[in-house]
């Protein structure tokens, strides 16, 4: 039997350029860089090749838009792992997978990419195919690190975890993702007992540390957390980020929101261009990634708060590193076949000892709260 191959759509953008070396790392397999550039997937191909000799890499043809060549792509594929930013076409490279028998993995975070997927849920299962949605850290960690602290505890009693990134976009289309999330307006957070939108007085203060110091972050809706809180007896929880600098979340955010109530989606290449050139002109220099829970509970009947604190100096390292401790799990039969989110499908204990492993900074405090 052959080596086993692994088709990233989009493996020439930076997330897919990182995932790809991390997989050649740890695999012994075949990689294929694939995408709608078949001269930017060749010019990849050719820089790992020299990295990793010994291993085979190719360059595919894949456009998103032409399901024919996806399914020609994916023939004699284990694995497609979506990279690109074009959740719109999740379906359509969903079907080619069910076509193709391949197995799927994405990294995107639009919430509507779970709907579409679960429209599919029939083929996919009568496949016997697994596919693993909202891989990573943000979506992809939050669910791990609030299930990972339920050890600590009797009485879980709340959970918030909070990010803070300083990294460079590629290209504007990279900021797509970002402005989707923002105009979807779908923020919640959990407390009493319930769901409920978050506002922008729901915005909490965040101590990041010596990288990024104190920050106001501000509410997100993350799928993945959603059957925690009764799962684990939480009674408040969130997940929140932090904005970019002055200019992106004073002049560009407001002109965004504005935009979306003119009409919702609208002036979507100007403002990715915006943010694009936001981010790019007046972040700091000190970039890097730091990702925090903060819990709270009771052990042995006395109150104690716990922090998890996780940092790398790399934003795309740090999406990648969790995909590779999850394509473990997958490759050694530890997640079901199926339609899953990648937070709720790991094994939180393996998954956070391998990113460790391969080099994401993780500290633990705990203290007794008086």
């Amino acid at each position: 039997m052959g080596k086993n191959r692994i088709l990233i759509l989009g493996g020439y953008g930076g997330v897919g350029k990182a995932l790809s070396r991390l997989i050649l790392k740890e695999f012994d397999l075949e990689l294929i860089i694939g995408g709608r550039r078949k001269d930017q997937a060749e010019k990849f191909v050719n820089i790992l090749s020299q990295e990793y000799p010994d291993s085979t890499i190719l360059a595919q043809y894949a456009d998103v838009t032409d399901e024919k060549s996806l399914v020609a792509a994916f023939k004699g594929v284990k694995l497609i792992i979506v990279t690109a930013t074009t959740p719109k076409h999740t379906k359509q490279v969903a079907q080619a997978a069910i076509a193709s028998k391949c197995d799927y993995l994405d990294i995107l975070v639009q919430p509507d990419v779970i709907s579409t997927l679960q429209s599919l849920e029939p083929q996919i299962d009568a496949s016997g195919l697994t596919f693993i949605t909202q891989a990573g850290f943000h979506p992809g960690l939050p669910a791990v690190f609030i299930r990972h602290a339920a050890k600590f505890f009797d009485q879980y009693d709340k959970s918030v975890i909070a990010v803070a990134i300083n990294a460079r976009f590629e290209k504007p289309e990279s900021t797509h993702e970002i402005l989707h999330v923002i105009c979807e307006d779908s923020a919640e957070i959990f407390e009493s007992g319930r769901w409920r939108k978050a506002v922008y007085k729901d915005a909490i203060k965040i101590d990041f540390g010596r990288k990024f110091g104190i920050k106001t972050c501000y509410a997100l809706q993350m799928e993945e957390i959603k059957p925690l809180p009764c799962l684990l007896g939480i009674k408040e929880a969130g997940v929140y980020v932090a904005g970019f600098n002055w200019f992106v979340d004073y002049i560009v955010f407001p002109i965004i929101l504005l935009f979306n109530k003119i009409k919702k989606g609208s002036g979507r290449n100007f403002l990715g261009k915006l943010i694009y050139w936001g981010v790019n002109t007046f972040s700091s220099s000190n970039q890097g990634v730091a990702f925090i829970l903060e819990a709270e509970g009771k052990k042995d009947g006395k109150a104690l708060n716990v922090k998890l604190y996780a940092e790398h100096e790399d934003a795309l390292f740090f999406t990648a590193a969790p995909v590779i401790a999850c394509l473990k799990q997958f490759f050694s039969g530890d997640i079901k076949p199926g339609l899953c989110l990648m937070g709720n499908a790991v094994d939180n204990e393996s998954l956070i000892s391998e990113i460790k492993t391969l080099g994401v900074n993780i500290q633990t405090e705990i203290k007794n709260i008086h």
